[in-house]
């Protein structure tokens, strides 16, 4: 590849530059992997600065696949492409032409990097990988390493919008698969192996170490991830403020604290795991209770845009989102849930999904639950599988 020599300078250059802020201010600690390449990294993802995490890890230079919305921050995107040269993976879609890209650098002999959950975790449980992962770790022809970070989700938990939580980072190698090794694994062998490596249940491994997370307004901007009260069942009532969480419907009030737990004189819940495991089955029973064509919820202050290939936006307008049990309205268009290519989030609440070819991206400054339309979407066209099947 054009560039490679002065990538791989670039990388050596920033793992001394970078390593010792990343060391202290993130108490990160990790096993190196100095294995030769080339080598396809995969990592579970809890926290934007999970690259710089894996990259301190590996001496030798890797290229990561990163979502698309990286590439349209401007002058900034120039300066990751010029020197990192990232392999683009848009949210929402299929991941064809990416995959395609990560097999021509691993066949030149390149590392290349990527986060196999796809997804930061809302609540502290890894997501699984999609089922085309281990095709990819089959076909590429490279030997796969496993890496899992600990201590992400509470550093930079997916609500938070301010700023980061200091406490501690752990990384670790978790296994290395040779080409010889994956030939005699089937897809779904190896898509269970690298579940099972990368799993990470983030309140468990709490529940032990309890290492304190401090940060300023810990539980601001947690109502766009816990929509439903634990006490009274009501939706949309939940509010934030510092460290406090409450539902002004029925006055229910707990704290977060710097553990990453919920605290107060009626706990329903003491973690983000299993507060979230019972909303989604609360809204889960909504979906399955609801009449044809019903409406389930809506919000208003966002603004919808297509995104091209060549990471070009087109904004097509603002206005309200609402979900019924048959389609997404979104800013005056209608599109029909058995449609939709993907529902995919990126950071607290944007949302990126697709339809009839077209990538479309869903923004706000507000806090909204983007998370309960996913939940229902996703619930949905699974039971529709599940029907059909």
């Amino acid at each position: 590849m054009k560039h490679h020599r002065f990538h791989q300078a670039v990388w050596s250059f920033l793992r001394v530059i970078l390593g010792p802020y990343i060391r202290h201010r993130f108490g990160y600690t990790y096993e190196t992997c100095s294995i030769e390449g080339p080598c396809l990294v995969m990592g579970n993802h809890d926290s934007n600065w999970d690259p710089l995490f894996l990259g301190l890890a590996f001496p030798k230079q890797m290229y990561f696949v990163a979502s698309e919305h990286i590439f349209r921050w401007g002058i900034v995107s120039w300066i990751l492409k010029v020197l990192l040269n990232p392999i683009s993976r848009m949210k929402g879609t299929t991941a064809s032409d990416t995959a395609m890209a990560i097999i021509r650098r691993l066949k030149k002999g390149y590392n290349v990097g990527m986060f196999a959950n796809g997804s930061r975790s809302f609540n502290g449980i890894s997501e699984d990988i999609l089922p085309s992962t281990g095709k990819l770790a089959r076909v590429g022809g490279a030997t796969l390493v496993t890496y899992r970070l600990d201590g992400g989700y509470f550093t930079e938990p997916r609500w938070n919008f301010s700023g980061i939580r200091r406490g501690k980072i752990r990384g670790r190698i978790m296994n290395i698969y040779t080409p010889d090794v994956l030939k005699k694994m089937s897809v779904d062998e190896i898509n269970e192996a690298i579940n099972r490596d990368l799993y990470v249940d983030a309140y468990a491994v709490q529940r032990e170490a309890m290492v304190p997370f401090k940060g300023k307004r810990s539980a601001e901007s947690l109502e766009s991830v816990l929509c439903v009260c634990p006490k009274c069942g009501s939706l949309g009532h939940m509010h934030s403020k510092g460290d406090r969480f409450w539902c002004d419907s029925c006055g229910y009030e707990v704290r977060y604290n710097n553990y990453g737990f919920f605290e107060g004189s009626d706990v329903v819940f003491d973690s983000v795991t299993d507060w979230d495991k019972f909303q989604s089955e609360e809204l889960k029973k909504m979906a399955d209770a609801a009449e044809d064509g019903a409406l389930f919820f809506t919000d208003d202050g966002l603004e919808l845009s297509s995104v091209g290939l060549d990471h070009s936006v087109s904004k097509l307008g603002k206005g309200s989102i609402a979900l019924y049990t048959d389609r997404f309205e979104c800013c005056g268009k209608v599109f029909p849930i058995s449609e939709l290519g993907g529902f995919a989030l990126h950071g607290p609440v944007s949302v990126n999904f697709s339809h009839d070819g077209v990538s479309y991206e869903l923004k706000t400054k507000k806090v909204v639950c983007t998370r309960k339309y996913q939940t229902i979407i996703h619930h949905i066209l699974n039971r529709g599988v599940l029907l059909q099947s």
